[in-house]
Parts: structure tokens; C-alpha cells; sequence
């Protein structure tokens, strides 16, 4: 009954994990949806795509790493249970995972909405240096802006 016990309170760790980084999501969207309005930008449903894939590919990577921590505390469950170790089990891998990402989601929240208009001059800049590097030809710059665009939204995926 004493490994069930351990089962179980390790799948609650687990969890908490899991749901402190979705409530961390949700406060870095809840910030955005701050300084977008602070800035008089319209929010639009482009914003709420990007949370939800970020959602996908966060819960994707810590989902892999849960994995690899369900074999390592299997081996370690059947050490203690079976062979008399006392090694504790813990989901060391999701542990880290779910650091790593609440540090970014907490950085994310903290940045100032100036430093987001900063980064988009910068984009801007370097769409209009694109077109300087195209001839006046209007066919020549609508493909530069074609493969700007679509350069800047295989960077962002």
C-alpha cells in the first residue's frame, strides 16, 4: 500500500506542475491583453492563436519529458519495492521543465510594453530595408514584401 501512496502523491506533484504553468500562461495573457490596451492596439483573435499554440507546444514538450520521468521512477519504484533501496521518487525531468517555462512566463509578464513597440519599429525597420533593396519595379517590391512576411512567420513558429 506504501508504493500506491507514492504513486499517487507523485501524480499530484505532477499535476501541480502541469496546472501552475497553465495559470502562469493565463497571467502572461492577461498581461498582454494589459499592454495591448495600453497601447491602443486592437486585440483580435491573432493573439489568442498564439497563446493557444504556445499552450500546445509547452504542453507537448513537458507531456514528452513526464514520459521519460514515468520510466525513471517506474525503475525506481521497482529498486525501493523490490530490491530495498530508499531512492525518493520524484519527477525530477518535469520539475525542471515546468522551471524553465514558469521562467519564461513570469519574464514575459514583466516586460515592459515599451520594449514590445521597440521590437516592432525593428521589424518595421527591417521591412523597409527589404524594399530598399528592391528596384522601384512594383512587382519586384510586392515579392520582397512577400518573402519578408513570409520569412518573419516561419521565425515566429
Amino acid at each position: 500500500m506504501k508504493g500506491l501512496d507514492s504513486i499517487i502523491l507523485v501524480l499530484w506533484v505532477i499535476l501541480a506542475f502541469y496546472v501552475s504553468d497553465l495559470l502562469l500562461i493565463v497571467s502572461d495573457l492577461w498581461s498582454g491583453l494589459r499592454k495591448a490596451k495600453q497601447r491602443g492596439e486592437i486585440r483580435s483573435s491573432y493573439g489568442l492563436k498564439k497563446t493557444v499554440d504556445k499552450i500546445a507546444r509547452y504542453f507537448n514538450m513537458l507531456f514528452a519529458i513526464t514520459l521519460i520521468d514515468c520510466i525513471q521512477m517506474s525503475v525506481v519504484y521497482i529498486l525501493n519495492n523490490y530490491y530495498g533501496y530508499g531512492i525518493p521518487m520524484l519527477p525530477v525531468l518535469t520539475a525542471l521543465g515546468s522551471v524553465f517555462i514558469g521562467f519564461i512566463e513570469v519574464k514575459s509578464i514583466y516586460e515592459k510594453a515599451d520594449d514590445k513597440i521597440k521590437i516592432e519599429y525593428e521589424q518595421a525597420a527591417k521591412l523597409v530595408a527589404e524594399l530598399a533593396k528592391s528596384k522601384t519595379n512594383p512587382e519586384e517590391l510586392a515579392k520582397a514584401i512577400g518573402d519578408y512576411m513570409k520569412k518573419e512567420s516561419e521565425e515566429s513558429e
